[in-house]
């Protein structure tokens, strides 16, 4: 079983839902580290409300809530993020392999969201905007066929 951990994660902002979901965005970080570091990052250098993806994935297979699953994000533009749950995988997928408990982890993840919106679309970043993300050597079609 699946557990999504929580970190209780200060916002700059009070969250908005999502009015509609039929995709899954897929990312990687391109670095290393936990969701809090993400989130200051993404507070503190970016200027958002906070982590912009729903959910981060650690290397270790630990599964942490970003956003949250009905929240809009800021992981793919504005006009993704209106309809899309995005999931960020730490580590940076150019360089490195993924571990397979991370990718385990991946693949429960999204199983779990598309049981919440049946018929999402999974994509990878760079499938919606000019980004190497989530990477050469993001096992997607692994993660997408698991699911």
């Amino acid at each position: 079983m699946m557990i999504i951990n929580i970190a209780n994660l200060d916002f700059r902002s009070a969250l908005r839902k999502r009015s509609k979901t039929d995709m899954i965005i897929l990312h990687h970080a391109a670095a290393q580290g936990g969701v809090e570091a993400v989130h200051r990052y993404h507070k503190n250098n970016l200027g958002w409300s906070g982590i912009g993806y729903n959910y981060y994935v650690r290397k270790d297979g630990t599964v942490w809530e970003g956003r949250g699953l009905d929240k809009v994000g800021a992981h793919a533009g504005a006009s993704f993020n209106n309809r899309s749950v995005g999931i960020c995988a730490e580590g940076n997928f150019e360089t490195e392999t993924m571990p397979d408990a991370q990718k385990q982890a991946l693949i429960e993840l999204v199983a779990f969201v598309l049981q919440k919106y049946p018929g999402c679309v999974i994509k990878g970043h760079r499938e919606v905007a000019a980004t190497a993300c989530p990477g050469r050597f993001y096992p997607y079609a692994e993660i997408v066929s698991g699911a």
